[in-house]
C-alpha cells in the first residue's frame, strides 16, 4: 500500500510535469536557458524568502539538522571528487559530477514524500533541509558549476551574484527580529516562489528532451549508485553518530536519500557545466529513486519511528 501511494501521489505527478517539458521541447524546440535564468534570479530566491520568513528558528533539533545537512553534502562532494580523480575526468566533468552528488531534490520530491510518510511534523523538518540545500546550491553549487569553466576567483564572484544568498540573509534577519513585511509585498514574493517547483520540473523536461532519448549509462550508473545507495548509508551512520532520534532522524535520512536536484540542471545550464550529463544523472537517479526511496522510507518507519 505504501509503495502504490508513493508512486501514485508523489512520483507520478513529478514525472508528468517533466514529461510536459519534454513534449514542449520536442514540439516547439524550446531553449531551457531563459527558463533556468528565471528560476535562478527570481522564482527560487522568492521561494526561499517566503519559507524562511515564516519558519520557527527556535525549533529543537535545528542545530543538529543543519550540521547533518552540511556533513552529508560534504561527504558526497568528497566522494564525487575522488571518483572524478580516479576516472581522469576533465575539470568541467569533475565539477558536474560533484554538483550532481551534492545537490539533492529535497524540495519538490523530499517535501511531499516526508509529508506523506511522517505528517505535518515531517514536512516542517523536511523544510529545513530544503532551505539548507537551496542555499548550498546557490552558493557552493554556483561555485562548483562556474569553477568548471572559469578561474576560482571568478567562480567566487559568481557566488556573490546568486540572489538566493541575499534572499536567505534578508529572510533570516526579518524572521529573527520579527520585522513585519507589508502584506502586498509578501503575497507577491510568495506567489512568485510558488512558480519555482513547476518551472524547475519543466526545465528538466526541456533539457531531457534535448538528449534525444540517449543516456550515457557507463558514466551515469556509477554516479547513480553513489547517490542512491552510498548516500543513504552515509546518512544512516552520520545521523546515529550525531545522536539524532525519532522523526528528526527519519526525515534526515530520507532527505539525504532523494535523487539529484533539478536545480543542478539549472546551474549546469546557466554556467555551461556539462548540462546534458547532469540532466542524465537527474533523470536516472529520479528513476532509481522509485525503488531506493521506497526501501528507505519503509526502513526508517519500521526501525526509527515504529
Amino acid at each position: 500500500m505504501l509503495v502504490l501511494s508513493v508512486l501514485w501521489n508523489i512520483v507520478l505527478p513529478v514525472l508528468l510535469i517533466v514529461g510536459l517539458g519534454v513534449v514542449l521541447q520536442r514540439t516547439l524546440d524550446l531553449d531551457p536557458r531563459p527558463f533556468s535564468r528565471a528560476v535562478f534570479y527570481a522564482f527560487s530566491p522568492a521561494l526561499a524568502f517566503a519559507s524562511l520568513y515564516t519558519m520557527d528558528l527556535h525549533s529543537n533539533g535545528l542545530g543538529q539538522a543543519l550540521l547533518f545537512g552540511v556533513l552529508v553534502a560534504a561527504g558526497m562532494g568528497v566522494l564525487g571528487w575522488l571518483w572524478a580523480r580516479w576516472g581522469g575526468f576533465t575539470r568541467s566533468q569533475t565539477s558536474a559530477t560533484v554538483l550532481a552528488l551534492v545537490n539533492s531534490n529535497t524540495g519538490n520530491y523530499g517535501l511531499p514524500l516526508n509529508h506523506f510518510a511522517f505528517g505535518e511534523v515531517g514536512l516542517q523538518i523536511a523544510m529545513i533541509y530544503y532551505i539548507l540545500n537551496a542555499t548550498l546550491a546557490n552558493s557552493l553549487g554556483v561555485y562548483i558549476a562556474s569553477a568548471g569553466r572559469t578561474r576560482p576567483a571568478h567562480a567566487i564572484r559568481s557566488v556573490l551574484h546568486a540572489p538566493l544568498v541575499y534572499a536567505t540573509f534578508l529572510a533570516l534577519i526579518a524572521n529573527w527580529w520579527e520585522i513585519p513585511i507589508p502584506s502586498p509585498l509578501y503575497k507577491a514574493v510568495d506567489l512568485t516562489g510558488q512558480a519555482a517547483i513547476p518551472v524547475l520540473l519543466v526545465v528538466l523536461g526541456i533539457q531531457l528532451g534535448r538528449l534525444n532519448g540517449q543516456v550515457h549509462w557507463r558514466r551515469v550508473v556509477p554516479v547513480t549508485l553513489v547517490k542512491m545507495l552510498v548516500g543513504p548509508m552515509w546518512a544512516w551512520v552520520l545521523s546515529g553518530w550525531l545522536g539524532m532520534e525519532g522523526v528528526w532522524r527519519a526525515v534526515s535520512i530520507v532527505q539525504a536519500s532523494v535523487p539529484t536536484a533539478v536545480m543542478s540542471t539549472v546551474l549546469a545550464t546557466e554556467f555551461d557545466c556539462e548540462p546534458e550529463y547532469v540532466a542524465e544523472v537527474v533523470f536516472v537517479t529520479t528513476l532509481a529513486s522509485v525503488v531506493t526511496l521506497t526501501g528507505v522510507v519503509a526502513l526508517v518507519k519500521a526501525l526509527i519511528t515504529g
